[in-house]
């Protein structure tokens, strides 16, 4: 098959890490394809579109109305909206400023996701709580405009308490189920939540580009009002016919004709065939797990470190630069092992992705002990520089030293946080993480000490719960910079 993306000198890969934005989330199913296709030759009014495409979705999903947006956190931006103007037109043209409007939104301390910021950017406030009884605390506050969830967390604080708690009051209940699996009925609405979101380009293999918003017809309604191609805040989040009649073609399959058994199956034999491969190399084990959070299973391969001198990283980036190249998971990786997820797998590339693994854990050299070295003075308090692409942002680092390990403090413009590192002669290497709002703000500096400077890369990002691992904490990129000590 001709790929595309060669004629601009970009090369494609085998995903083995499931259906991640970064990595162009899924393969549409041929029907979406097709749907989609047939949708680009005909012009439609997007209002009339979205009020049949949502009594369709209620018809499939049991959910009392729904409506399609540029994505999940779409989905988020759009219901926070509805929850604080209710379609009024006055409130809706004064987003995000929502002063005098009901402005603040609930979450569990434990619920807080990395994706809030699509909440936050309608100019309302998260309020955290850490049990039962703050809920009910906070729920009495008259600025409160809705709760959110993260879908795949419960625990002490179950959606049917919150929901007795919420409906009362009159505020709704918005969960985040981006990257679950839709069922019939939908299961989060008909347990009482108001508002529901889910991803089109993920397990449905749908577009992409679109996300599902399900629930209280009203609700759904006012904040298909916010977005394009009406003149509101979610103007710059357009959805196309195409992609709407695309999503909607994957529900209908999902619902209809797609097998959950045979899928799973199918993953289970590309994982037993990875399996037999890397297995093959001394010291090398795999096992097949299952996830308490998804339908899918995955693959952990552990090896020796002791005969084998790759780490999980290494291994992935060896991949990686092969050819073809194949996208292993950053996230959970370790020094001796890694996940394979085989929801992206396409026939015949498991045994590809098998051949290659164990060809790289069975060529690995044997580990190399480091070196250690004296380590140099940084202890103290250093002035940083780091180079940005338009701009220079100045940090300040307060290190204090025992041997070789590092800690202390880092602060950046506003935020200040621990930092930890180390220093092996003139070698010196630290991060910090720096929590802010539903997230964490991540640094990474490396470099070399020379004398009273210190130069180097830092690698920036970002890290949380539901977007974890190395991949995140270098999502903005790497920089220069440098230090001089005060």
């Amino acid at each position: 098959m001709h790929d595309p993306y060669s004629l601009i000198g970009v090369r494609s890969f085998i995903n083995c890490c499931g259906t991640r934005t970064i990595h162009g989330g899924t393969l549409m199913l041929p029907q979406v394809r097709e749907a989609m296709m047939a949708a680009s030759r005909f012009f439609v009014n997007m209002d009339e579109l979205m009020a049949g495409v949502g009594k369709r979705l209620a018809m499939l999903t049991g959910a009392e109305w729904g409506m399609v947006a540029s994505g999940a956190a779409a989905c988020l931006c759009h219901a926070t909206a509805a929850c604080v103007t209710g379609g009024d037109p006055e409130l809706m043209f004064r987003l995000p400023d929502t002063s005098g409007m009901k402005r603040e939104a609930v979450m569990p301390r434990e619920s807080r996701f990395t994706y809030d910021h699509a909440i936050r950017s309608v100019g309302v406030t998260i309020v955290e709580v850490d049990n039962l009884r703050e809920m009910d605390a906070v729920l009495d506050r008259e600025q409160v405009t809705m709760v959110a969830l993260l879908g795949t967390w419960e625990a002490d604080m179950t959606l049917e308490a919150i929901v007795d708690m919420a409906r009362p009051r009159g505020v709704p209940v918005l969960v985040d189920a981006a990257s679950e699996h839709l069922q019939s009925p939908e299961s989060y609405t008909s347990r009482g939540a108001n508002l529901v979101a889910y991803s089109g380009g993920k397990y449905l293999r749908g577009p992409q580009p679109t996300g599902l918003l399900l629930g209280d017809r009203d609700l759904v309604e006012a904040a298909w009002m916010h977005a394009a191609p009406h003149h509101t805040l979610g103007r710059a989040m357009k959805i196309g016919k195409e992609e709407v009649m695309g999503i909607l073609a994957a529900v209908e399959y999902l619902l209809a004709e797609r097998d959950p058994e045979r899928e799973f199956e199918g993953w289970i034999v590309d994982l037993e065939t990875i399996a037999r491969h890397v297995t093959r190399v001394s010291g090398v084990e795999a096992e097949i797990l299952a996830s308490d959070q998804s339908d899918v299973p995955r693959l952990e391969i552990r090896w020796d470190g002791d005969h084998i001198g790759l780490t999980g990283l290494e291994l992935r980036e060896q991949l990686l630069c092969g050819d073809p190249r194949i996208m292993l998971d950053d996230r959970g990786a370790t020094n001796t092992s890694i996940f394979i997820l085989p929801f992206s797998l396409q026939p015949g590339e498991a045994d590809i992705v098998g051949r290659h693994i164990r060809d790289a854990l069975s060529h690995a050299p044997l580990p190399l002990k480091e070196k250690v070295r004296e380590p140099v003075d940084v202890s103290g308090t250093w002035e940083i520089e780091i180079e940005l692409v338009k701009k220079i942002a100045h940090h300040r680092v307060d290190i204090e030293q025992s041997a070789s390990v590092l800690t202390g403090t880092h602060q950046t413009r506003w935020l200040k946080n621990s930092l930890k590192g180390s220093v092996n002669g003139d070698e010196i290497a630290f991060t910090s993480q720096h929590r802010f709002e539903g997230t964490h703000l991540s640094y990474r500096f490396v470099g070399a000490v020379l004398g009273s400077e210190m130069r180097g890369e830092v690698e920036m990002g970002s890290s949380g719960q539901s977007a974890p691992g190395p991949l995140n904490q270098r999502e903005y990129g790497t920089a220069r910079w440098r230090a001089v000590k005060r």
